[in-house]
């Protein structure tokens, strides 16, 4: 569960290291319904301006998988940040809820 992780997480996505936040978005990949959807939708929110390809990469990824689990609730999240996501995330994030 994320739950003891948290706080070193939320340290993680603000950190200067680029490797460092893309930990901070992947370290939830295989909670699956354990998953703390809250804290990734604000991760992914909070890194949606950066240009770098394995940021963008992570946040569509850790979506996705998180899609597999919780569909409602990242189909809700990609409906609502379309249009401030770059297209790499959503693709990515939308792989698995596009075959259902």
């Amino acid at each position: 569960h994320a739950q003891p992780m948290e706080p070193t997480l939320r340290e993680w996505i603000q950190d200067d290291n680029i490797w460092v936040r893309r930990t901070a978005i992947l370290a939830q990949l295989k909670l699956k319904e354990q998953t703390n959807g809250d804290m990734l939708f604000e991760f992914c929110r909070q890194r949606m301006h950066e240009k770098d390809f394995f940021i963008r990469k992570a946040s569509g990824w850790a979506l996705r998988e998180y899609s597999k689990s919780n569909p409602q609730a990242v189909m809700d999240f990609l409906r609502e940040e379309k249009s401030n996501m770059p297209g790499l995330t959503y693709r990515e994030a939308s792989k698995v809820l596009r075959k259902q």
